[in-house]
């Protein structure tokens, strides 16, 4: 199957691990081997190289090759730190890293659940797998977004649901970790809730922007909406970005569990 979505460079760069994979942050120590799946243009990964460092490694993969060149561009040269272009479902590594982990990335594989048991496969037998994830039927913002948006949203998940993707992911991590044979599941709430007037809102908030830009295009090709109606909703979500939005709520978990 081919990618369906490419996220957007803006977002990437400016993710941090400290900030955006706080659990995987507070489980790091010096010395580990760690795989990034879904690494994007590598921000979360150069903070994972830092934090094994001196003796860790942190491998950075992704499926788009784009995203890796940019990584190898903008971090060239770091202590322990590598990128590979690669898909987590022809992931071949065994009993290799003690931390396997994924954030937001396992939302867009519509094989969750093989991609998962790879990813247990590429752990040491006691290593760790972390994912970070959204529920993306639980998004809720105050007050409601205009109706344009709305119909945007709704044929977004429906469009993400026929293509095999989990739009409740960060609820049902915990189950497909039980079934891959993980055990000390442990879920962390890590929902992202943004108020006007709090830092980093606009950001927050136009997240949804890249997403009508980076998925509009497969969406109006696979007849879930036209380009009129994707055009309206960026306009009209827009408006709502500047004036009448005040809070948006993105539920998101961060599951781990060790391999046996």
């Amino acid at each position: 199957m081919s990618q369906q979505h490419r996220s957007s460079p803006a977002v990437l760069d400016h993710r941090t691990l400290a900030r955006d994979h706080r659990r995987l942050a507070e489980i790091l120590r010096p010395g580990l081997s760690v795989l990034d799946v879904g690494c994007g243009s590598g921000s979360i990964t150069r903070g994972v190289a830092e934090a094994v460092q001196p003796t860790g490694t942190a491998l950075g993969m992704d499926r788009d090759a784009d995203h890796i060149a940019r990584a190898v561009e903008r971090f060239a040269g770091q202590p322990g730190l590598s990128f590979v272009c690669g898909d987590v479902l022809a992931l071949t590594a065994e009993d290799h890293f003690d931390v396997v982990t994924a954030a937001r990335a396992l939302q867009w594989v519509p094989r969750v659940d093989e991609a998962l048991a790879r990813m247990v496969r590429a752990a040491k037998p006691g290593g760790a797998v972390v994912v970070l994830d959204y529920s993306h039927e639980r998004l809720r913002w105050s007050p409601e977004p205009p109706a344009s948006m709305a119909r945007f949203y709704a044929a977004f998940l429906a469009w993400r649901a026929a293509l095999g993707m989990d739009n409740l992911l960060g609820e049902t991590l915990a189950g497909r970790f039980e079934a891959c044979g993980l055990r000390d599941i442990r879920v962390t709430n890590q929902d992202e809730i943004a108020r006007r007037g709090d830092p980093g809102f606009d950001g927050a908030v136009d997240l949804w922007l890249h997403v009508i830009h980076s998925c509009g295009p497969a969406m109006i090709a696979a007849g879930a909406l036209t380009e009129a109606e994707r055009d309206e909703a960026e306009r009209d979500y827009q408006a709502f970005c500047r004036g009448a939005a005040e809070r948006q709520h993105v539920v998101l978990r961060a599951v781990e569990g060790t391999r046996p």
